[in-house]
């Protein structure tokens, strides 16, 4: 077993070629996810794992909790924490980390394909069919997605359980389920889609359902040491207001189009094939060995026993028309899936498929009895072979890594899809990228083209070995990637971010591009940061991060009312020093040090805003657009409200108090809506809804980052302005840049203690 890991590891070393070679300074793809997923290994290796310091990393202040916006890998701590504890260098022990999801990957398969053939060289190819498909190259920027050969070892496991029911087995099962489940969190749930339907498949024979129960009470007991982490991820979320939408998910979905397009590292596929969103194409070597596989088998079966290969029964009149049911529907299912809806007529007779529902059901019914009227089928299935059950899976996690919806060329054809049924169960709604699913169907694949192999093993041993060698050449070169892109990584800035302070730190520019380095030397100062990249983003993000690209001085102001801030400007991003200026106009501000390239700045601690009065009744609400809805701005639900989807800067609502009240100030809930909130408005007064005076008038993302950071999960923008009497107040977003306009609760105070002066 150790040499097949060195081999898998010398290839590796080949197909990833220049990653060893620059492993100590450079990061390995690019300085997004691969920056953040170091800055979590370097939080494990340096932060007890599941304690409440850990659950707070220093990233995204004053956010708390924030571990549980994204993975975190702590199936990976046994690898990575050791090797950042010898080295002291995050990039390195990063980027080894990586480099060994390709051998252990590749291990694990050759162990379960080695548990169900005899053929060791079979199980060698399948392994590098598995670790090193296309597929897998577009994953390089993912380490979690990588880390995914927990899934394999859990089935190697049950495999031999099932053989001979010997304990190791068990315990083998136990700690895979336990790492995989804390290495990738999206496995918790699809590695147990495949374990349960393995459990279904092999474990309902007679002889099997002895070994069954010992199998799943497995299963519980090593899922327990995962209900604690779960739980507070839930906990963590709900707090934040964190969720997926439907449209998230289904951008992050496959098409048919997904499985011809390849990723721009892959040498010999990247200039012959498209690249796309998804690049799930697997490559032809493993696909190619399948279909040798199934030619040699008729061909053996013909010379055997006639002209009708064996298992299949004579092609009488009533076969040919049963056949061709699942034939035609069939055909037309990949039309529709190639080429969209069908609409056309043959001669007078009109043909129209616009969702796939009913073909798929024919094809299932017609071609499910098809089969099991094929003898060869009924044996398979009556012995459980596992190229059945491995076959089977190639199609089935194809299917679902298209998504709740299933779209051709924009066009729905297919809803719900199959995923779709699935978000009906605890926590799939909460994975934001179906296609991760890849994985468990590349596995299925790479599987079933080892046990394809042996079944072509020559009898001939030297034949054999050719056999073998070719396959695993054509595997490797399938799969083999241009140079790897190393990026240069700003690890610390010691001159400006000194470790041992504790104010928190804000980095400017502000933003994706830049986030990354942020929450890794965050990770290792272990002071506070506003910056921070995550799988989720706190619900203020999206308002700092606009306010402060636009060079709000508002939004500088509200974040002074946190607390004593040090705000560090990069240089080499601010070459016009507009960053600079902006920071220093900044009320109390005072620069205080740099390194020749950062300028670092102390920004003082700012009063909170004047609170308000207490809230007045409200007689009636109107909305420019959606009036029916507008009601919903005041029935007492954060999690209803009005929304105003149009481009224009003309939205407004106008809010009636059924009689003249003193007013000063307003407060617009936004519910979830972190992205919906208005760029600018403004809120105007009258006393008879004809003749309108100006009470407030500025940009939204001062008061949309405070709402969030005092509650994040209904941001309450509070607007005050100077006493005055009024009956109604008139709301206005001025802006075009607002996706949407959303208000989910909307408030009129009286005036408060020390009303704020208009904008």
């Amino acid at each position: 077993m150790l040499g097949v890991f060195l081999f898998y590891a010398l290839v590796a070393a080949a197909v990833t070629w220049p990653l060893l070679r620059d492993a100590r300074s450079l990061i390995a793809s690019d300085i997004g996810d691969p920056i953040l997923n170091t800055s979590i290994l370097v939080w494990n290796a340096t932060v007890t794992p599941l304690t409440a310091a850990w659950w707070n990393a220093p990233h995204f202040f004053p956010a708390t909790g924030v571990v549980a916006f994204t993975e975190n890998l702590l199936g990976l701590y046994p690898l990575a924490s050791p090797l950042y504890w010898a080295t002291g260098n995050p990039v390195l022990s990063y980027n080894l980390t990586l480099f060994l999801m390709w051998p252990l990957s590749g291990l694990a398969v050759y162990l379960l394909v080695r548990a169900l053939t005899a053929w060791e060289a079979a199980a060698v190819v399948a392994g590098l069919a598995f670790a090193f498909s296309p597929m897998r190259a577009v994953a390089l920027p993912h380490i979690q997605t990588m880390a995914t050969f927990g899934v394999p070892l859990c089935l190697v496991a049950l495999h031999g359980y099932l053989r001979d029911g010997r304990w190791p087995w068990l315990l083998l099962f136990g700690l895979a389920w336990v790492h995989q489940g804390f290495a990738n969190g999206y496995y918790i749930l699809y590695g147990g889609l495949i374990v349960g339907l393995w459990l279904l498949y092999f474990g309902s024979t007679s002889a099997a359902r002895r070994a069954l129960l010992p199998m799943v009470v497995t299963g519980v007991v090593a899922s327990l040491p995962l209900v604690p982490m779960l739980l507070r991820y839930r906990a963590l979320h709900v707090e934040a207001g964190a969720r997926r939408s439907l449209e998230e998910i289904g951008y992050f979905s496959a098409g048919p189009q997904s499985w011809w397009e390849v990723g721009e590292l892959s040498r010999l596929w990247h200039a012959l094939l498209p690249a796309g969103k998804d690049n799930l194409f697997p490559g032809l070597a493993a696909v190619a060995l399948l279909l040798v596989a199934v030619v040699a088998w008729r061909v053996r079966r013909t010379g055997s026993e006639g002209h009708a290969p064996g298992g299949w029964p004579p092609w009488t009149t009533g076969r040919v028309v049963l056949a061709g049911l699942p034939a035609l529907s069939a055909a037309a299912v990949a039309w529709v899936l190639w080429q969209g809806p069908i609409n056309t007529a043959l001669g007078p007779v009109p043909l129209k498929l616009r969702q796939l529902d009913r073909a798929l059901l024919l094809l299932g019914l017609s071609g499910g009895w098809l089969l099991w009227t094929t003898p060869a089928f009924r044996r398979a299935l009556a012995e459980r072979r596992p190229s059945l059950f491995y076959g089977v899976g190639i199609v089935l996690f194809g299917v679902l890594a298209c998504g709740p919806v299933l779209r051709v060329h924009g066009q729905v054809v297919l809803d719900p899809a199959p995923y779709g049924w699935l978000m009906h169960l605890p926590g799939f709604d909460e994975l934001r990228v179906p296609t991760q699913i890849k994985m468990i169907g590349l596995l299925c694949l790479s599987v079933t083209a080892g046990l394809a192999l042996a079944s072509c093993r020559p009898a001939d041993p030297r034949r054999a070995r050719m056999v073998a060698g070719l396959a695993a050449a054509v595997v490797v070169l399938d799969g083999w990637l241009l140079p790897v892109p190393m990026a240069h990584p700003q690890v610390l800035w010691p001159g400006v971010e000194p470790a041992g302070q504790t104010t928190p730190l804000l980095e400017l520019p502000l933003g994706p591009d830049f986030d990354g380095g942020a929450t890794l030397r965050a990770a290792i100062h272990r002071r506070r940061v506003m910056n921070g990249i995550s799988g989720y983003d706190p619900p203020h993000y999206a308002a700092l991060r606009e306010g402060l690209a636009v060079h709000d001085p508002a939004l500088l102001a509200a974040v002074a009312t946190l607390g004593p801030m040090d705000v560090v400007v990069d240089g080499a991003a601010d070459a016009d020093g507009a960053i600079g200026r902006y920071v220093m106009a900044g009320s109390g501000v005072t620069r205080i040090g740099g390194d020749g390239v950062r300028t670092l700045y102390r920004l003082p601690q700012a009063s909170a805003p004047p609170s308000l009065g207490p809230a007045l009744p409200l007689a009636d609400v109107r909305a420019v657009r959606e009036p029916e809805l507008a009601r919903l701005m005041h029935d007492g639900d954060p999690e209803t409200g009005w929304t105003d989807v149009s481009p224009k800067a003309d939205g407004w609502i106008v809010l009636d108090l059924g009689a003249e009240q003193d007013v000063g100030g307003l407060t617009l809930s936004m519910g979830r809506a972190f992205f919906d909130f208005p760029r600018r408005l403004a809120i105007d007064t009258s006393l008879d809804g004809e003749a309108w005076a100006s009470a407030w008038e500025g940009p939204g993302f001062a008061p949309t980052f405070l709402g969030f950071i005092r509650s994040p999960r209904n941001a309450e923008l509070r607007f005050g302005f100077d006493g005055r009497p009024a009956r109604y107040l008139r709301v206005r977003r001025l802006d075009r840049a607002s996706p949407a306009w959303h208000v989910a609760e909307v408030q009129v105070h009286a005036p408060g203690a020390a009303p704020a002066a208009a904008r």
